[in-house]
Parts: C-alpha cells; sequence; structure tokens
C-alpha cells in the first residue's frame, strides 16, 4: 500500500513538473487574437437604420437579453445574457440584426450595448450594466 501512494505522488510531481515547464494550451486574449473556429456565431448586432422596432427579436429571444425602446429608437443586448443561438436574425423581417464574426471585448464588468438610429451601422454605446440596474430601481 505504501509502494501505490508514492507511485501516486510521484505521477502527480511528474505531471505538475510538466505543466510547469510547458506552454499555456490557452491564448492571452485580448492581446492574442483570438483563433475563431469554423462556423463560429460571433456576436449580434444590428444595422439601425432598417430597423422598424417590430419587437420581434425581443419578444423570441430565449435569455431576454434584447430590449427595444421605439420611443428613443434603441436597441439593447446585454452581452453576458445572450447565447448566441441566433433567433433574433432568424425572425427579423427587415433582414438588419446579424451574427458578426468574433468575440465581444471582454470587460470588467457585464455590459449592454445599445444601438440606436442615427449611429453608423454596427455602432453602439457601451453602458455598464450596473448603471442602468441602478437607473431602474430609483424610478
Amino acid at each position: 500500500m505504501l509502494h501505490g501512494q508514492v507511485g501516486g505522488r510521484m505521477g502527480m510531481l511528474r505531471s505538475t513538473l510538466k505543466n510547469l515547464l510547458s506552454r499555456p494550451y490557452t491564448t492571452r486574449y485580448p492581446e492574442v487574437p483570438a483563433d475563431l473556429p469554423p462556423g463560429n456565431r460571433g456576436r449580434v448586432e444590428w444595422d439601425m437604420p432598417e430597423c422598424i422596432f417590430c419587437f420581434l427579436c425581443q419578444k423570441n429571444c430565449p435569455t431576454r437579453a434584447i430590449s427595444s425602446d421605439k420611443s428613443v429608437k434603441t436597441q439593447s443586448i446585454v452581452r453576458n445574457r445572450c447565447i448566441v443561438c441566433g433567433r433574433c436574425v432568424e425572425i427579423c423581417p427587415k433582414h438588419c440584426i446579424y451574427m458578426r464574426e468574433g468575440y465581444s471585448p471582454p470587460g470588467e464588468v457585464p455590459e449592454i450595448n445599445m444601438y440606436g438610429l442615427g449611429m453608423k451601422r454596427f455602432e453602439y454605446q457601451v453602458i455598464p450594466l450596473e448603471i442602468k440596474l441602478h437607473k431602474d430601481k430609483h424610478r
């Protein structure tokens, strides 16, 4: 029994040393661009001049990541809530929602990307989620 414990510890030590001396398996994203696999769905983005604010994207989002505001002509998406299923892209009658290649830039706090009429194609404003939640609580 003592011999089995020593063999197990030596194997663990060997594995630890091997991992310490080898290169990491992950990349240093975002400093190093991500290696996107073929068929990667990327992220959801809007071409706002085409949007008619029909609310179909919002109504059909399974995670409720999308919110539409017709009065101020904005579409918002909570990035960490979106599962990139593509349902919004499929349901949009104007085909103004796209799955764009690449990942959203990482951030320190969850954020909302707000697309508005008058912005350039695929341009958005970043709003930290904490600020939006704080404003909603005080209404």
